[in-house]
């Protein structure tokens, strides 16, 4: 049996596409996510409250979400060196796909579907 590799056939934008919905395939994430989104520019210790989970649990979490190119991050001084997070190019594509009111019939299904994802994680 021929065995195929990770990308033969495979379009790299759709590859990217299935790593960011995976990154959003947790709750932690998720909530980080869309917080992300409402506060464009908030620092790690103000997500880490709102999402009420230790600091080191939220640094792995926000490293998957930077690492499917889902947020930036950039780094401020305000007296101290603070890590502040907003939604990157692919983050703001993505949320304005699966939460904005959808247009097509297949977007408004796949936002449905999270939508009621999201509501079961609250």
């Amino acid at each position: 049996m021929k065995k195929l590799s990770q990308t033969e056939d495979t379009d790299p934008r759709i590859l990217d596409r299935l790593r960011a919905y995976t990154a959003l395939d947790n709750p932690i994430r998720l909530r980080a996510f869309r917080l992300i989104h409402d506060s464009p520019g908030l620092p790690f210790h103000e997500i880490a409250k709102a999402v009420r989970i230790e600091s080191g649990l939220l640094a792995y979490h926000m490293g998957v979400l930077k690492a499917a190119g889902l947020v930036d991050v950039a780094y401020e001084r305000d007296g101290r060196r603070v890590t502040a997070y907003r939604l990157g190019a692919t983050g703001q594509e993505l949320f304005s796909e699966l939460f904005a009111n959808p247009s097509g019939r297949s977007s408004s299904r796949h936002a449905s579907v999270l939508q009621r994802v999201a509501a079961r994680q609250r």
